[in-house]
Order: C-alpha cells, then sequence, then structure tokens
C-alpha cells in the first residue's frame, strides 16, 4: 500500500508557494487586535482525531460562522461540544480511516470552500517561503492552519492541526485542541521543526484562509 493510498491524500492539491504571495515585510500589521482574542475549542468527549474540526471550529468563529440554534455561553461564545460535533456533521469531519490527523487536507479545504471562504493548501516548500508566508498572512490579520507533527522520526504519524495566530519576537503561538482555548508557546525553530515529516508530501503544511471578495 503506497503512502498516498494509506493517508487517502491527494496531494497533487497541494499548491507552491507564488512568488508574489511573499512579500518583502514591508506591509504594516493589520487588525492583529483581533488575531490576538482568537479563541479556541477543544475536541469533545477526549477524542484524539478531531484537531480538524476544531481548527476548523475556530477559523468560522473567527469569520462569525456559525449556528443560531446551538447553545451559547452567558458571553455569546458557542459551548463547545455542541459546536464542534455540529462543525463535523456539517463538515463530514474526521473523513479519515487511519492515522491521528484525521481530517486530510483536501476535506479542510472543501469545508472552508462551504463556509464561502478563500483557502489555499500550501505543502513541501522552502522553511523560508513558508514561514515567511505566515508571517505575512498574521500580520494581515488572518489566521493559518498548520499541520503539526508530534512523532519521532522513524515512528508512526502524530499529526494534528493547529491554528497559527500571533507572531512576537522569535515565538509563534497556536491554537490547539486539547483544551476549551489552549495556547501552544513555540520558539520559531521548534516550530518549523515539528512541521516535517517522513512523509515528504505533507512538510510544511499550512493552509491559508481569508474572507471571499
Amino acid at each position: 500500500m503506497t503512502d498516498r493510498e494509506l493517508f487517502e491524500i491527494n496531494f497533487s492539491e497541494a499548491k507552491k508557494i507564488p512568488a508574489h504571495l511573499v512579500n518583502t515585510g514591508t506591509n504594516e500589521p493589520r487588525e492583529t487586535e483581533k488575531l490576538d482574542k482568537l479563541w479556541g475549542f477543544a475536541a469533545p468527549g477526549g477524542r484524539t482525531n478531531v484537531s480538524g474540526p476544531c481548527a476548523l471550529g475556530t477559523i468560522l468563529y473567527f469569520y462569525g460562522i456559525g449556528w443560531n440554534h446551538l447553545p451559547k455561553e452567558k458571553n455569546g461564545l458557542p459551548i463547545n461540544d455542541p459546536f464542534i460535533e455540529e462543525v463535523m456533521r456539517w463538515s463530514q469531519t474526521p473523513n479519515l480511516l487511519t492515522g491521528s490527523m484525521g481530517t486530510s487536507p483536501a476535506k479542510m479545504l472543501k469545508s472552508l470552500q462551504k463556509a464561502e471562504l478563500n483557502a489555499n493548501w500550501y505543502a513541501n516548500n522552502s522553511k523560508e517561503e513558508t514561514l515567511r508566508l505566515i508571517k505575512d498572512e498574521i500580520h494581515m490579520g488572518r489566521p493559518v492552519i498548520t499541520l503539526i507533527n508530534y512523532g519521532a522520526s522513524g515512528y508512526p504519524l502524530l499529526l494534528e492541526w493547529q491554528v497559527a495566530f500571533q507572531l512576537q519576537d522569535n515565538t509563534l503561538r497556536t491554537k490547539y485542541c486539547k483544551s476549551s482555548n489552549a495556547d501552544k508557546l513555540w520558539q520559531i525553530d521548534e516550530f518549523m521543526q515539528s512541521m516535517e515529516t517522513d512523509l515528504t508530501q505533507l512538510n510544511r503544511s499550512i493552509i491559508t484562509i481569508q474572507k471571499a471578495a
């Protein structure tokens, strides 16, 4: 069985980063205050393969997309488990039968496009290009979905979707699905290393998202 069959992923959908998307860093940061208040959602019922729906939920809520019939906290925030369970039903995720990633990049893209958001999956680009694009997206006030590998080389892939949203000096902060609104603070070098896998087609996978024009 090939890696492609094992992970049920169409790797041809991964894009190379065009030169025009990686700017010179001269743009002034915009709307980063909103990103600082990004809310992250947790895996319901302690499930281990739903980082995709949690990342999708974080993005949908950030862009004001949701369901009026779901219960909410007093502050208007969706109650975690019903919200993520609805995301799972709506997006039909997780969709992979094997592996910890749970949700394929293609399914992530289709779900975001179903919400009328523009989304692109970039993978196996250089470290410099990938980091530059993440920085530029965050500076433009847009969170970025990233694929993190917790597994050691030579062992089964332990993959998780996380949402990068804050850069300060030499650190990057992500939302992940361990608990409600959980943050992880990374050193940049550590973060980039965690985007490496033994399956090179998935290396440095990121999904950029923005509102449709």
